[in-house]
C-alpha cells in the first residue's frame, strides 16, 4: 500500500523533476516509512503529494506566496475547526433551551446513522489538526485536516441532498447550506497545506496567539456574521450584518497593504491578508446571493467574473523573492 501511495504522490511532481530526482524522493520515502504503522505512512504520503502539488502550482519554500501560506498557517489550522465547533455549540445551546438536548444525543448518537457519525467524525479530525498544529506537529495536522474536511463535505452533501433534493432551488440551498458554511473552510485548509514543510516551524509564542486568533475569528466572529454563531440572539441581526460589513472592510484594507508591505519586507500585514482571504469570500457571497435574490443576475454574475479576473490579475502581478531568505514560519 506504501508503495502504491509513493508512486501514485510521485506522479503529481512535474515531469521534469521525476526524472531528476524522483530516485532520490522514492529513497528517501522507503527509510522514512520503513517499519511504521499505517497513520506514519500516510502522513508521508500526503507530504510528499503535497510537494509535488505545490511544485506544479508554482509553490515552491522560495516563493512568496509559500512564505506567506507557512506564516498564515497557524491561523488557517484553528480557524478551519473553530467554525464547525462553534456551529455545533450553537446547536447544542438551542436544543438545551428547548429541553430536547438528552433526546437528540440520544437519537444522533445511539443510532446507525453512518452519514451523521462520520460527519462528527471529519470535524474530531479538523479538532486533532488543529492541536497538532498549535503542538508544531505539522504532518499531523495537515493530514487530519484534509481528511477531516473530506469527511464533511461529502457527509454535508449527502445529507444535504437526501432533505431537500436537487429541485429547482438547489443551486440557492447549496450556496446557503454548502458553499457559504464550508466554503472558508476549505480554503483555510487549503492554505494551511499551501505551506511548505521546511517553512513549518515548532510551535512559539507568535504561532500560538495567531492560532488563538484564528479559532476566535473563524469561530465566534466569523460564524455570528454568518448568522450561525454560538449566541444566538447575535445571529442575523444588526450585530451580524456589522460583524460581516467590519471583518469585509478589515480584509480589504489588509488587501491593499499586502502587496506594498511585501516589497518593503513586512511578511506580516501580506500573511494577515491570506489569512483573511475567506473573509473576502463570505463578503463575495453574501452580495452575489442578495443580488441574486432581488433578481439581480446579470450583476451577480459580472460581480463573480470581475473577482475571478481581478484574482488572475493580483496573481500575476505578485512579486517572488527569490533573493531573500524566507521569514521564520514559527
Amino acid at each position: 500500500m506504501s508503495d502504491f501511495g509513493s508512486r501514485l504522490a510521485l506522479l503529481l511532481h512535474p515531469a521534469r523533476y521525476r526524472r531528476e530526482r524522483g530516485e532520490e524522493l522514492a529513497s528517501v520515502f522507503a527509510d522514512t516509512t520503513a517499519g511504521a504503522g499505517p497513520w506514519a505512512v500516510a502522513r508521508e504520503v500526503v507530504d510528499l503529494a503535497g510537494h509535488g502539488v505545490r511544485l506544479r502550482l508554482g509553490l515552491s519554500s522560495e516563493g512568496m506566496l509559500a512564505q506567506l501560506a507557512a506564516r498564515a498557517a497557524p491561523f488557517a489550522a484553528t480557524a478551519a475547526v473553530a467554525g464547525g465547533l462553534a456551529s455545533r455549540l450553537k446547536d447544542l445551546a438551542v436544543e438545551q433551551r428547548m429541553g430536547i438536548l438528552t433526546e437528540v444525543l440520544r437519537a444522533e448518537y445511539g443510532s446507525l446513522d453512518l452519514v451523521f457519525l462520520a460527519g462528527q467524525c471529519g470535524l474530531l479530525l479538523s479538532l486533532v489538526a488543529a492541536v497538532a498544529a498549535v503542538s508544531g506537529c505539522w504532518a499531523a495536522a495537515r493530514l487530519s485536516a484534509l481528511v477531516g474536511l473530506l469527511l464533511t463535505l461529502v457527509c454535508v452533501s449527502i445529507q444535504m441532498t437526501v432533505a431537500v433534493g436537487w429541485g429547482d432551488l438547489w443551486a440557492l440551498r447549496l450556496v446557503h447550506q454548502l458553499v457559504l458554511p464550508y466554503g472558508p473552510q476549505t480554503l483555510w485548509v487549503l492554505i494551511l497545506l499551501a505551506a511548505p514543510r521546511d517553512l513549518l516551524g515548532p510551535a512559539t509564542r507568535r504561532s500560538t496567539w495567531s492560532a488563538l486568533a484564528g479559532a476566535l475569528i473563524g469561530g465566534f466572529v466569523f460564524n455570528t456574521a454568518l448568522g450561525l454563531g454560538p449566541v444566538t440572539s447575535l445571529n442575523y441581526g444588526a450585530a451580524s450584518t456589522a460583524l460581516a460589513l467590519a471583518l469585509g472592510a478589515t480584509e480589504l484594507a489588509l488587501l491593499a497593504l499586502a502587496v506594498p508591505a511585501a516589497l518593503r519586507g513586512r511578511y506580516g500585514p501580506a500573511a494577515a491578508a491570506l489569512a483573511g482571504t475567506p473573509i473576502v469570500f463570505l463578503t463575495l457571497f453574501m452580495a452575489v446571493g442578495h443580488l441574486w435574490k432581488v433578481g439581480d443576475h446579470t450583476t451577480a454574475v459580472a460581480l463573480l467574473g470581475a473577482t475571478g479576473l481581478l484574482v488572475v490579475a493580483l496573481r500575476r502581478r505578485l512579486p517572488r523573492f527569490h533573493d531573500r531568505q524566507p521569514p521564520s514560519a514559527g
